[in-house]
């Protein structure tokens, strides 16, 4: 689809900045100066920078000749920036709220979405205030306001925010009347249990891809070499193919605690085939959004989002908000200064690598619609439960030390026979040819692991099990380091019929006394592969609460299935284990993701992270490596090679280190 270079492609860490221009401010600009951004940006260094253009309110912090500008523009403030930006030798990209825009939904209420019952989609505070897909507000605003900034000041991307994440369903005119033309169909559905639900909702998603065609192929055509960005389209969220031309993938996680929601974007985004980036917080709070009192995060938390995002072949960037005259605060630059020299030293270890294939893990869209009810939210890519699911899947993944991928059904079709492990965590509504596909892949040798109450209906006799009535609801236990764990929920009964049951369900927490007959997980050879089954929401389970016994239950699963891994690692579960390829190079991402002081949700700031150590690795190695080292501190590692198996001793690791393997080339005559 992209068939020529974007700077994107390029680029490694980056600034962000935003105002959200509204029709109370009255000094925008008024303090910004041309020598008072570059000293402070020239601090940092970025590769690009973000800055304010129109936010959710709808007005511009620009003179928009298009739209409504804020009342308030005392300076243009985006003139000087570009300028700058320009000066440095930076790319300059926009920040634009899309399909949310509060101004031109009181101005036009005819352009907005609306509820089932006729009602506008949108209100007071902080609730999006969305334009139906197919109105005219792409026509006549956004397209036009892009095009006046690139011509204006030589803007050389969007990243357009407000985006999927604020695309209500609608039932507007625009909407309805397009359904019916197109499908045929004319009664048309308000709530899940209607006829034609699911293709209404489709629909709803196939109308915002249309406006993401519709105004980067405008923008496109403008301007070729501008670089156009949805915030959180075709990420975790929105799993679909990607179909539309956007030059990159980018969305900000969340503000507290936002490293597990960055893990799996990050292991999701690096399958799209696009460059990509995430976008961390500069700040945080332990409140709400509304009631919210931001202070600035640590070096400390900062430098781990930054690696975390890196060591995953990213691009980071930072967002901190400037003072309202149009100031940036220079104490804040001092801390992102630190954080950029920390990923320089990182960069060359990072960038340009790609994923080893280990472990698959299954992100399926044709689950995720079916169990995401936008009905509930203010957009038809709400998260909802399956994604709470997949966050338990990967953490239980992760803190076992399995280094895994995130990816949708074709993608995982594409790249079946380059993985020796699969994990499908309760994914329902999965296609018959992906479900044939993984049983004749598990033939060929693969190791498989299903869990959830349905996997018995939905794979049959090959699990070795037969279903002992329906599933249901239970209050049972697990058996794990000496001791029981609760996992309740959902769980399917079964009798074995040629697999072997690896733990058995618990009805309380005596583990004599307390075992049933009952397998809560079995393992079958299946021709020359493994299945390994558990029959109940084990990974939404861990979503819901993180104790460690559930974790080394899954870890004693995936052992029997497994056995050894290309890389293992001696670690405590909060080291987060990356394995990279660059050519004739092995690298082993070591992160780590505690921190010195407690968390809580009355305190989600990071003071400081503790070093932690020793921490051994061993790595199948055919041949001695040319050289093993660890970056970027070359001191505190020892290894030794014998009999195909490299084992290093690294004393201690901080924030984030990386084990740099130089593999033997073959010598060809």
């Amino acid at each position: 689809m992209r068939s020529y270079m974007k700077w994107h492609d390029k680029v490694f860490f980056g600034l962000h900045f935003d105002l959200h221009a509204g029709e109370h401010d009255t000094e925008l600009g008024s303090q910004t100066t041309y020598q008072h951004i570059k000293t402070e940006l020239s601090k940092v260094a970025p590769d690009w920078v973000q800055y304010d253009c129109k936010g959710h309110p709808g007005y511009t912090g620009y003179p928009t000749k298009v739209g409504v500008a804020s009342p308030g523009i005392v300076k243009d403030a985006l003139k000087i920036w570009s300028k700058v930006a320009h000066d440095i030798e930076i790319p300059i990209v926009v920040h634009y709220s899309g399909t949310w825009d509060m101004v031109q939904w009181k101005l036009h209420p005819e352009w907005s979405r609306r509820k089932s019952d006729g009602t506008l989609v949108g209100g007071e505070g902080w609730n999006p205030h969305a334009m139906a897909a197919d109105c005219p507000y792409d026509d006549e605003i956004l397209i036009p306001q892009l095009k006046e900034v690139i011509d204006w000041y030589g803007i050389n991307g969007c990243w357009v925010d407000g985006e999927c994440w604020a695309a209500a369903p609608d039932w507007s005119d625009w909407t309805r009347e397009l359904f019916i033309k197109e499908t045929g169909i004319t009664d048309v559905p308000v709530k899940p249990e209607d006829p034609h639900w699911a293709e209404y909702m489709l629909f709803n998603r196939q109308r915002f891809e249309a406006h993401l065609q519709r105004y980067a192929d405008a923008l496109h055509a403008h301007e070729p070499s501008f670089a156009v960005c949805s915030n959180w389209a075709y990420t975790v969220r929105m799993p679909d193919q990607v179909t539309t031309p956007v030059d990159y993938l980018s969305g900000d996680f969340t503000w507290a605690f936002g490293l597990e929601s960055a893990t799996l974007e990050a292991k999701f985004m690096e399958s799209r085939g696009l460059p990509w980036d995430l976008m961390a917080w500069g700040f945080t709070s332990s409140g709400s959004m509304s009631k919210a009192k931001w202070t600035t995060k640590s070096f400390a938390h900062l430098a781990c989002e930054a690696a975390l995002v890196a060591s995953n072949g990213g691009a980071f960037q930072i967002y901190d908000t400037p003072v309202r005259n149009g100031r940036i605060v220079d104490w804040h630059m001092d801390v992102f200064a630190k954080v950029g020299k920390f990923l320089r030293q990182r960069q060359s270890i990072c960038q340009g690598s790609t994923s080893a294939r280990h472990v698959a893990l299954l992100h399926s869209q044709s689950h995720y619609y079916a169990n995401n009810h936008p009905e509930n939210t203010v957009s038809v890519y709400n998260e909802g439960v399956p994604v709470h699911t997949l966050t338990g899947a990967l953490a239980l993944l992760m803190e076992n030390h399995y280094h895994t991928d995130v990816m949708n059904e074709e993608t995982l079709l594409e790249r079946l026979d380059q993985y020796p492990v699969i994990v499908v965590a309760e994914q329902t509504h999965l296609p018959a040819n992906l479900r044939e596909a993984l049983i004749n892949w598990v033939k060929n040798g693969g190791k498989l692991l299903l869990s959830g109450s349905h996997i018995v209906s939905d794979y049959g006799s090959v699990l070795g099990v037969k279903a002992v009535g329906e599933p249901a609801e239970q209050t049972v236990f697990v058996a794990a380091d000496a001791g029981a764990v609760p996992v309740s929920g959902m769980w399917q009964p079964v009798k074995l019929a040629g697999a072997k049951s690896i733990a058995p369900l618990l009805k309380n927490q005596e583990l004599k006394r307390g075992a049933t007959k009952v397998p809560a997980a079995t393992i079958k050879q299946v021709g020359k592969g493994m299945i390994a089954a558990i029959y109940g929401p084990i990974a939404t389970i861990y979503g819901d609460y993180r104790y460690p016994r559930i974790r080394s239950f899954v870890g004693q699963v995936l052992k029997a299935l497994v056995d050894t891994m290309p890389v293992e690692i001696e670690a405590p579960a909060y080291i987060h284990l990356t394995v990279r390829e660059k050519p004739n190079q092995l690298i082993v991402h070591l992160l780590n993701t505690t921190s010195a002081n407690p968390l809580s949700p009355v305190n989600p700031y990071v003071e400081a992270i503790p070093k932690v150590g020793p921490i051994k690795v061993t790595v199948q190695c055919a041949k001695r490596p040319q050289k093993v080292s660890l970056a970027p501190d070359a001191t505190g590692m020892t290894w030794k090679w014998s009999k195909g198996v490299l084992t290093a001793t690294i004393e201690s690791i901080h924030i984030h280190s990386a084990l740099v393997i130089d593999l033997a080339v073959s010598r060809t005559r």
